[in-house]
């Protein structure tokens, strides 16, 4: 092969290589963003299978299975815990967390993020006394 015919097919295969690098980096595109749920802590996630209450030692959800996630209203059926020192009693229950009401973030770390404005956790049993089993906890955009 001559030097000319080296070199023509060199940059070729380096032109073929960086338009491959270009197209790889590329963000994908989609009409849908992202669905996440922000944690306290502004982290988003999709599909989170745990869900923290209180930033110490507080009680949480776990085992989370998600139906429909991205979808207008999404259910997971998971476990209450409520295994800390100072927590009332009871220590575990069956629990069913509903989000809704979907917005896209404007702005801020979750800027072009979708998430729910709407979340709600409901406990099987009564709690002792006159309080509820179903309660709202913090959603939406950071």
């Amino acid at each position: 092969m001559t030097s000319r015919r080296t070199v023509a097919v060199l940059l070729t295969a380096l032109a073929l290589a960086f338009s491959g690098l270009t197209a790889a980096s590329a963000p994908a595109t989609s009409d849908t963003p992202r669905t996440v749920l922000f944690n306290m802590y502004a982290h988003g996630y999709a599909k989170p299978r745990t869900i923290y209450l209180s930033a110490n030692a507080g009680p949480y959800l776990k085992k989370l299975a998600w139906d429909d996630w991205g979808s207008a209203t999404t259910v997971a059926e998971g476990v209450y815990v409520s295994d800390c020192a100072s927590c009332s009693p009871p220590k575990r229950r069956t629990a069913t967390v509903t989000l809704s009401k979907p917005v896209v973030c404007t702005h801020g770390e979750g800027k072009g993020l979708r998430t729910y404005r709407k979340a709600v956790v409901t406990l099987s049993g009564p709690d002792r006394g006159s309080t509820g089993t179903t309660f709202r906890i913090p959603a939406g955009c950071p």
